[in-house]
């Protein structure tokens, strides 16, 4: 099952998502092996995976692995070859300009294609102009594609009824495009829990000390087991489809 993070645009919570559910509990309670694959030619998930080595942290069911071409043999070849040896794969997509090549294969490629979206007409009119002229090229040309596009509300508030999120999204989603039953709510902890190649899990045990901070990310573990639920629950189910099961 190939799980994609991607929109066009950066600075939408991509990388922290895609990391932190590659080493989730839902994902390894599935799954035996799992790629954290990224497509971003500027490597920050990349840099982030060297200092984790450095730092001595053990990967557990999880390998990294890094796809910058363009060219789509490349990223074809480096996707089966990724495949033939893990049966979860998480893909952190870049958000890109002119093109958008890595958006497209992706898109192409994923099982489930999550699209973190704010609640605003900026993000909105990017994702109309930008990454939905994609998706329906992608449907017209393989409709069991459709139903495989997921809008994941980002930045939310956390006190914020998820209802009427929800309802946000239904109202204003062009068709082929869902909104998933989660939200990503923003949190502190989010801007800082990576330092020394940590990803959420870790540290919750690095401040377990600290009995305030502690409950804060914790909560920021809660949000992204959710969310990596959500999304595997719907990769399983789809694969089960595929199987006649």
């Amino acid at each position: 099952m190939i799980i994609g993070f991607v929109q066009t645009t950066g600075g939408t919570g991509k990388s922290t998502l895609a990391l932190n559910t590659a080493f989730s509990k839902a994902a390894a309670r599935h799954h035996d092996s799992i790629a954290l694959v990224e497509l971003d030619h500027q490597g920050t998930l990349r840099s982030w995976w060297e200092e984790r080595e450095e730092m001595g942290y053990g990967s557990g069911k999880v390998s990294f692995h890094h796809i910058s071409s363009t060219q789509k043999e490349v990223f074809q070849e480096g996707i089966k070859a990724i495949t033939q040896h893990n049966d979860l794969i998480i893909m952190d997509i870049p958000g890109e300009g002119t093109g958008r090549l890595h958006t497209r294969f992706a898109c192409a490629f994923c099982d489930v294609a999550v699209i973190p979206m704010r609640q605003s007409t900026n993000d909105e009119n990017a994702f109309l102009d930008n990454l939905y002229p994609i998706i329906k090229d992608i449907v017209l040309a393989v409709p069991e594609k459709r139903g495989r596009f997921y809008v994941l509300p980002v930045f939310t508030h956390p006190l914020a009824s998820q209802k009427k999120i929800h309802a946000y999204f239904k109202e204003v989603l062009p068709p082929h495009v869902t909104c998933l039953k989660a939200v990503y709510p923003a949190r502190a902890v989010y801007e800082n829990f990576n330092r020394r190649g940590l990803n959420l899990n870790e540290y919750a045990a690095v401040v377990a000390s600290n009995r305030k901070y502690r409950q804060q990310v914790e909560k920021a573990v809660e949000d992204v087991e959710t969310i990596a639920k959500t999304l595997i629950d719907i990769g399983r189910k789809k694969d089960d489809h595929a199987q006649g099961k």
